[in-house]
């Protein structure tokens, strides 16, 4: 993992990507569906980002009365990041729209591509699979059928994470979750239209 430094800020590529696919995506489903799609994504990514950013004081609530400060150096860290993502998947259940897959989709894709270029790491299997990734999502919002180009997308993601060494990392372990997670809100939410 590489690191990079704005001012006295110091972070990992990992958060530097994740921050571009979450801007990337909220700029695309704002432009693309419409202002109130950009809304629900917007809200859904400040719910997860408070949530996991001051879940320290959940996890360690000695330790920040001690040093309240904490609080704004630290996270919950990976207790705080699922706590964040369970927080932001309830608030899309009751107020996201309906281009939820689409939205996953692109914040995994343009993540992957974020994480490749900011880690310095890229490679032919990379490519290839963001060529796939974007092939499959034109496919989503032109063909329809959702569900199944998730499906094959998330697949193919884990397929390359397993070729590259990392199928039980903490982000192939997000993308089944939520994966599962946002294809279940999905079908809830249809049937409770129909």
């Amino acid at each position: 993992m590489k690191w990079y430094s704005i001012g006295a800020f110091t972070f990992p590529s990992t958060w530097g990507a994740l921050v571009a696919a979450l801007i990337v995506s909220g700029i695309f489903l704002w432009l693309y569906y419409g202002e109130s799609n950009g809304e629900w994504f917007g809200n859904s990514v400040f719910w997860f980002i408070v949530t996991w950013k001051f879940s320290v004081i959940l996890f360690d609530f000695s330790g920040f009365l001690q040093q309240p400060l904490t609080a704004l150096y630290f996270n919950g860290g990976s207790k705080g990041f699922w706590l964040g993502v369970t927080v932001a998947l309830v608030y899309i259940y009751f107020k996201g729209g309906q281009q939820l897959i689409s939205a996953w989709l692109l914040v995994v894709l343009v993540y992957e591509g974020a994480s490749e270029f900011l880690a310095d790491s890229g490679s032919v299997l990379s490519a290839v699979n963001s060529l796939i990734g974007f092939s499959l999502f034109y496919l989503l919002l032109k063909k329809g059928k959702e569900e199944i180009w998730l499906s094959i997308f998330i697949v193919i993601q884990l397929l390359v994470n397993f070729l590259q060494g990392s199928i039980a990392s903490a982000e192939s372990t997000a993308y089944i979750v939520v994966t599962i997670a946002v294809l279940a809100i999905s079908r809830l939410r249809r049937d409770s239209h129909e």
